[in-house]
């Protein structure tokens, strides 16, 4: 894409700074325009949740490591931390940059950059719809029954995340770690030293076992995380459902993302052409 703005993001050596900056453009995102932007709102609340792991490791001790995917029996919990550091890398780089290019450059030029860069055709198309309802936003011509369909366009987009993006690396943690993230998997909407509670926060594992047992039982009634099937029917039926809810009443939600938006102690901003 043509290089018209900087998204400022630091080097991969500053792990935790990086980490910060991608949740701030996720709730920077959001915060522009919380009608369309669904998938972003989540993912800032998604990435502030990962950067807690990532703080777990000593990175001024073992650095970075550009683990490449390879088959080995013994691989170092080191491996696993770089893995999930890449992943967090790697999901701005696939869809939240392009979040960042969708608002900031004319649209034909942003879908002719997919196209020429062979994205695939879910996201083409999902950006398509969220281009038409910004344009209905713009004109003041809004009306609730978009919802549904933005949701449907933002729905695409964490579906090939997931799919495509999440998935790959997800297969290669090893078991231990796989296991302890199944053990320990939670989200929550509350962050920001609120009390939470079960209508903002969930917990994968006692989540499938009382609403996906149905699923799990031809797993030998052992959910995993890094199932795909599993973890989609946990965002699926609990996480967005969460979310959709906590937009349409809990006016906190909004404190939550400026809370995030401010989590870097530099000055980001997202600029738009004024024809987009």
């Amino acid at each position: 894409m043509r290089p018209l703005y900087q998204f400022n993001i630091p080097d991969e050596t500053e792990v935790i700074k990086r980490n910060r900056t991608i949740t701030t453009y996720y709730a920077l995102l959001y915060n522009q325009q919380p009608e369309l932007f669904k998938w972003a709102g989540m993912a800032s609340f998604a990435s502030f949740h990962i950067g807690t792991k990532l703080k777990l490791w000593d990175w001024s001790k073992s650095g970075i490591n550009n683990i490449s995917f390879r088959d080995t029996k013994n691989k170092r919990i080191e491996d696993d931390f770089q893995i999930i550091r890449i992943l967090n890398n790697k999901i701005f780089d696939e869809i939240g940059g392009l979040h960042l290019s969708f608002v900031q450059l004319n649209y034909d030029e942003f879908r002719s950059s997919l196209i020429h860069e062979k994205k695939h055709s879910l996201i083409v198309h999902a950006f398509d719809r969220l281009h038409y309802f910004r344009k209905r936003i713009r004109a003041n011509n809004f009306s609730k029954s978009d919802i549904q369909h933005i949701w449907s366009a933002n729905i695409d987009i964490l579906w090939h995340e997931q799919s495509k993006v999440v998935q790959p690396y997800f297969d290669q943690l090893s078991s231990l770690f796989s296991r302890a993230m199944t053990l320990f998997a939670s989200f929550d909407y509350n962050i920001n030293h609120q009390k939470t509670d079960w209508k903002v926060a969930s917990r994968f594992i006692f989540f499938m076992y009382f609403n996906g047992f149905n699923l799990i039982k031809n797993n030998g009634c052992v959910p995993s995380l890094v199932n795909l099937d599993h973890r989609w029917y946990w965002i699926c039926n609990d996480l967005i459902k969460k979310w959709q809810k906590i937009e349409s009443y809990d006016k906190r939600i909004m404190s939550e993302i400026n809370f995030l938006s401010q989590l870097e102690d530099r000055k980001l901003t997202i600029n738009h052409p004024d024809d987009y």
